[in-house]
């Protein structure tokens, strides 16, 4: 049977054995989802604790569940901690990036302002792109069964996520190493930078070797900026992350 799950942005120590579900969410439940009286929901919290509860009731604008509970079997996180940051590209293909970033356990994407970038999101706009984003985030971890929150940071330039950033992956296809020549820190906990559709520019590419970055290519062929996510996580996680076990 398919279990419906969603996220609720409550605390943990408000949740008794009743939860009433409003707005945005009531209506997912009744019109998306079409659950009805006597349905089991899952849902999870900030807190990256999985929940369980009957629909007791639904009306126009709630719903109600009681009977929660902890989940007998709660979502196992990434052994992999990944932030991705990646440069900012048209509005389909950084969506595309975002949840497939979410899906494959990614913990934090910092959207990059970089030479290349083609999207020009002007600062009274960044707020509204994060809060469309993070959306993106959410539904991909309600749909891939994540407990935890993959965290949408606001964009930043190529230039300060450097200086934050102590230790640095970027892809580049002129690059000589390949993933299986990481060192062993960079195995399970690791920064990658991957450029927009026009890629890094030769001022960026030499800040990365200034930084003493680790540079990488994905294969004999370029790929399109959106495909890089689901790529280099799928290849980590069968190295060193999730597909070992």
């Amino acid at each position: 049977m398919r279990i419906s799950r969603i996220y609720l942005p409550i605390c943990s120590s408000s949740i008794e054995k009743s939860v009433t579900i409003e707005g945005e969410k009531a209506h997912y439940i009744r019109n998306v989802l079409r659950l009805k009286k006597g349905f089991i929901l899952h849902f999870f919290t900030p807190s990256g604790n999985q929940y369980q509860g009957t629909i007791k009731d639904i009306t126009k604008h709630q719903v109600i569940l009681d009977g929660i509970a902890l989940t007998a079997e709660q979502p196992q996180s990434s052994f992999l901690t990944t932030t991705i940051v990646q440069g900012i590209s048209s509005t389909d293909r950084m969506d595309y990036s975002i949840q497939k970033a979410a899906e494959l356990g990614c913990a934090k994407v910092i959207p990059m302002l970089s030479d290349f970038c083609s999207q020009k999101i002007p600062k009274h706009k960044f707020e509204k792109k994060l809060k469309h984003w993070q959306a993106v985030a959410i539904s991909a971890c309600e749909q891939s069964g994540r407990a935890d929150i993959m965290e949408i940071m606001p964009p930043q330039t190529l230039l300060t996520c450097v200086k934050h950033i102590e230790t640095g992956i970027y892809l580049e296809p002129t690059a000589k190493q390949t993933i299986h020549d990481l060192p062993e820190n960079l195995k399970t906990n690791q920064s990658f930078f991957i450029g927009p559709e026009g890629g890094f520019s030769p001022e960026e590419i030499k800040l990365f070797e200034e930084a003493n970055y680790f540079g990488i290519k994905l294969g004999q062929r370029v790929l399109r900026t959106e495909t890089v996510v689901p790529v280099i996580m799928g290849a980590m996680h069968t190295l060193f992350g999730d597909f070992r076990v």
